[in-house]
């Protein structure tokens, strides 16, 4: 992969001005490499990043890393208003102590999901691994250390416990629970959550999560997708259930859920993908619901659905990055059809935790060889007309791929506790990126992309009736002083990602990474890194490298 990556980019310094590329957007960092990371010692300065959410009034939550040279590696969840003259303000960082409950003095040690914000209102919610947080003695000497995994919510810009591993937990009597609002509904009283995979949504008042658990009546994992209200006075004995394994897939009796996706929620719906078999499904689709305890589920679009735009195609299966509009009527989605595949080798990555590294290397010194699909794109479906529009397809364009992979998960060995059982063993893991975005314009989606050998940022608007794509940020072909002016001169991006919150209302929000390769010494290299935001106007600035040939 690095050599691959400095072919490119060697080709790219060579050129005196980029055969293609995206025009001037009026970017606007929100943190970089040479910002002091709120929370951390003077001089901790950012050093990598993970897209940025935000909601429709411009407020950008995200988490990155933050490192002196030399010293142990820190971070945390920040926020940043647009629209203030406030500086990054901290939210979570390592080390901080967790929340009530927390009788141990707890503290965060990894905040492993993506923030998210309401896409209409203030509240966020993250993902936090830590200590245990609570003792408790079940009879006689015995004592029992619980709770290394939560998700932590922010009303009033306070942290406060949203959901927990708590559930189990009981009073000195063995009867009486002390935290029954933790406990999985609609099963045995007193059942626990064993981990919270994925980022949870946030919709209002509530969170809106993915919970795996343990059957007590059968021993058997189970999924689901919870919520609770986290901003309505004091703790409510009640966490509801809005889907789970085992429940009937709707439209198809007989036929249950193997598995459920980590949710996305917008203006009180909820959606999220299921499957009757996750790894390679026959049923199953994306389901639409209400914030409601056990709503009636609708199917958005299912397996087996047309394809628009492929007359005799049918939808096989789709991803779990769900992207919704701020009404809360429209989902972006990544879909495939067909069984055709080709081969693409997954190589380690070079850079990131050094345990994490180490493992991958020797699960696959060689690399591991995956099937992707063939066909494969991105769509948008509008539950208020019933029609979904074909964004963009692999096949066209120069499109070759919508699939971007990750090493990640706990290495075996490490954590302890309910972590060391609940915690996925780490593996390669594959998500599609795309960012809805509506107001203050027409419809319009972003989304990543392999685009004719290179990886990139990509645009349309008015999906009704397509026009060009529209190139936001491509490997390669983009100056990185376009990005930021402290990036390297003659640097260009190395690398640049969105989330499904990235775009509200017609404004972005990206990472991105830039590279200065010297042409004369290869070896010689400087590195960037950073946030940024930009308003993109409609139809006008950009310049489409196809419309240029």
């Amino acid at each position: 992969m690095r050599s691959l990556l400095f072919s490119l980019l060697m080709l790219a310094v060579a050129w005196t001005t980029p055969v293609f590329g995206a025009e001037p957007l009026a970017w606007q960092v929100i943190a970089n490499n040479g910002d002091e990371a709120p929370g951390g010692a003077p001089g901790d300065l950012f050093r990598s990043y993970n897209p940025p959410g935000l909601n429709t009034q411009g407020v950008v939550v995200f988490r990155a890393r933050a490192a002196v040279l030399g010293s142990s590696q820190a971070g945390g969840v920040y926020q940043l208003d647009l629209n203030g003259v406030d500086p990054v303000i901290k939210l979570l960082f390592r080390g901080d102590p967790v929340p009530s409950p927390n009788n141990l003095g707890g503290t965060y040690n990894e905040f492993p999901s993506t923030p998210r914000i309401d896409p209409n209102g203030s509240l966020v919610a993250t993902r936090g691994q830590h200590d245990p947080v609570w003792e408790y003695s079940v009879g006689g000497d015995e004592v029992t250390r619980v709770g290394t995994s939560g998700i932590y919510a922010f009303p009033g810009g306070n942290p406060t416990t949203g959901a927990s591993l708590l559930g189990a937990a009981v009073e000195p009597d063995q009867i009486t629970l002390t935290f029954p609002w933790f406990s999985v509904p609609e099963t045995v009283a007193g059942t626990r959550f064993d981990q919270f995979p994925g980022a949870p949504a946030v919709d209002g008042d509530y969170i809106i999560y993915k919970g795996n658990y343990t059957d007590l009546n059968d021993g058997l994992g189970r999924t689901g997708i919870f919520f609770r209200d986290v901003v309505g006075g004091p703790p409510t004995p009640y966490t509801g259930m809005i889907a789970r394994s085992g429940q009937e897939i709707p439209g198809h009796p007989g036929i249950v859920f193997d598995a459920t996706a980590p949710p996305s929620a917008a203006n009180g719906s909820v959606y999220f993908t299921g499957w009757d078999f996750e790894e390679d499904p026959t049923f199953g689709g994306i389901y639409k619901a209400p914030i409601a305890h056990m709503p009636t589920l609708e199917t958005v679009v299912g397996i087996g659905d047309p394809v628009p735009g492929i007359p005799g195609a049918q939808f096989t299966n789709f991803g779990e990055g769900l992207s919704l509009s701020s009404d809360g009527t429209m989902v972006a989605f990544w879909g495939t059809w067909g069984n055709n595949t080709f081969t693409k080798l997954l190589e380690c990555p070079e850079d990131g935790n050094p345990a994490l590294l180490a493992y991958c290397n020797e699960q696959h010194p060689d690399g591991l060889e995956v099937q992707i699909p063939v066909n494969q794109g991105i769509f948008v479906h509008d539950t208020s007309t019933d029609t979904t529009h074909l964004i963009s397809r692999t096949g066209r364009d120069d499109m070759e791929d919508f699939l971007f992979w990750v090493f990640s998960g706990r290495v075996p060995g490490t954590g302890g506790g309910e972590e060391e059982e609940s915690e996925e063993f780490a593996r390669w893991r594959s998500s599609a990126y795309a960012a809805l975005s509506t107001g203050n314009g027409p419809p319009r989606v972003a989304f990543q992309a392999q685009r004719d050998g290179l990886a990139g940022i990509y645009l349309r608007e008015r999906f009704t009736s397509p026009v060009a794509l529209k190139t936001i940020a491509e490997v390669a072909t983009t100056p990185g002083q376009l990005l930021d002016p402290e990036a390297p001169a003659d640097s260009y991006i190395s690398s640049v990602a969105i989330e499904r919150d990235g775009f509200r209302n017609g404004r972005i929000a990206i990472t991105a990474s830039m590279l200065y390769i010297d042409p004369i010494d290869p070896e010689e290299t400087e590195s960037w890194a950073g946030l940024y935001t930009a308003e993109v106007p409609v139809d006008g600035i950009f310049a489409d490298r196809f419309e240029q040939q």
